[in-house]
């Protein structure tokens, strides 16, 4: 039995190479960028311009010792030339004394070449030196046609080993695009998101996706009347003057150049109800910033007002949001409400009161106040245990450590029976809340 050497098996290698060069190039004209983009798996440290050229140039010296072999002629020769170009050409020419005419290439048209891409990085540096960014990624879109024609290349000559236009332009643009503005690429998290539409004449346009910024934070609510987002009424008058929303934003949105600011909380209390303690977690969503880099010190001074203060953490990812609404019902409260009773209460009936409410569930239906925006459902929520100070024989203040999500003040007032056990059955007399604060919530962010 013969063996081959590792000479043979590598010249077996690079004529297969060759071959499939030569039955590519019967068929569809192609630039070397677009030939070398076929085996951009074959060798290293190549581009695929330097590959496509470096095949070229072997096919035709291959072309050549089987002309002089008289295996193929110069009509053959002239059929590959046609679709290649230089050095093909270059041979048929001094084989035949004629010219002949190179087809443009069959994928890019001979558009796709280091100018074009280096056009297209100027822009992209512009673009992201007006936006402020620190870092980006590139997208490319292709239209549908020249994806088409690029697949009827690849299939001809085996999928394997190629590499597709849409990743070359996005590496190369990406690349030109670090050399010229020193901005690094994030595939993660980057702040800007380029788009690069090519359609099916090679001419394009650029788009922008400016990537919000999210920012960990806790707020605290030290006044009344204060909504969690803008709250208006049916003919477009406000209810309330301030919301959370509009006070971060409109504190902040200027530092950012941001187009917009939302929030993303852990639940929200009732509009009358103070949120003091450990603070509700909250998300802050910088939309379209022209400016990202906010000294963290500034922010929070910035956001620390008379009756609301804000303290921003640090970075937040989309999955700290998904994350806060998840657990926002399943976190424990503890809530300090002062209680108006109809009839006077002793001081054993505040004792009945808080022995009552020891591990003891409590059955909530949808309250009357808000069904008209929530379905009608009942739920079951669990009253760990309650303190409770007699302030005069028809005013009492009770502390409420209990399940996230259960209506303190029906848990009072039982909404008509729709709250069972509440604070008015088991004294026998109607009890009225007048003033509610969120003392505590379980697990806020980490510090």
């Amino acid at each position: 039995m013969i063996m081959e050497t590792p000479q043979q098996n590598r010249c077996g290698e690079h004529c297969s190479i060759i071959e499939t060069a030569a039955k590519i190039l019967s068929e569809y004209p192609l630039c070397d960028r677009c030939l070398g983009r076929v085996f951009a798996k074959k060798g290293i440290e190549l581009s695929n311009e330097e590959r496509g050229r470096a095949i070229k140039t072997l096919l035709a010296m291959k072309l050549y010792a089987d002309y002089t072999s008289e295996i193929i002629d110069a009509e053959y020769i002239g059929k590959i030339a046609s679709n290649t170009g230089d050095p093909v050409t270059r041979l048929y020419r001094k084989i035949t004394d004629r010219e002949i005419s190179v087809n443009p290439c069959y994928i890019c048209l001979h558009r796709v070449s280091s100018d074009y891409i280096d056009e297209i990085a100027r822009r992209v540096a512009v673009k992201l030196s007006e936006l402020n960014a620190s870092s980006f990624i590139i997208g490319v879109k292709l239209d549908s046609e020249v994806v088409k024609k690029e697949l009827d290349v690849h299939v001809l000559a085996g999928l394997e080993s190629s590499e597709s236009l849409k990743n070359e332009l996005k590496r190369e643009i990406g690349k030109r695009v670090t050399q010229l503005t020193n901005i690094p690429p994030d595939f993660d998290k980057p702040d800007v998101v380029v788009i690069v539409d090519v359609n099916k004449d090679f001419d394009y346009s650029i788009q922008t996706q400016v990537n919000p910024i999210l920012l960990k934070a806790i707020y605290f609510k030290r006044g009344r009347r204060i909504s969690h987002v803008p709250w208006f009424t049916s003919n477009g008058s406000r209810k309330y003057p301030e919301s959370i929303q509009d006070f971060i934003r409109d504190s902040i949105a200027r530092l950012f150049d941001a187009r917009d600011i939302k929030i993303h909380a852990a639940g929200r209390e009732d509009v009358d109800a103070r949120m003091l303690g450990s603070g509700r977690p909250l998300v802050i969503e910088v939309k379209e910033p022209g400016f990202r880099n906010v000294d963290l010190d500034l922010l929070n001074y910035i956001l620390d007002d008379q009756f609301i203060k804000v303290s921003v953490i640090g970075a937040a990812t989309r999955r700290d949001i998904e994350s806060i609404k998840e657990g926002s019902r399943k976190r424990r409260k503890i809530y300090r409400v002062a209680v108006l009773t109809e009839k006077p209460v002793s001081e054993g009936d505040l004792e009945k009161l808080s022995s009552f409410f020891k591990e003891r569930s409590v059955k909530q239906r949808t309250p009357t106040r808000i069904l008209r925006r929530k379905k009608d459902r009942e739920r079951i929520k669990r009253v760990y245990r309650i303190e409770v100070i007699s302030i005069s024989s028809r005013v009492f203040e009770a502390l409420i450590y209990c399940d996230g999500g259960l209506y303190v003040k029906e848990l009072v007032h039982c909404d008509n029976g729709r709250t069972t056990p509440c604070f008015s059955e088991i004294l026998g007399t109607p009890a009225y809340p007048l003033e509610l604060d969120v003392l505590y919530i379980e697990k806020t962010w980490d510090k």
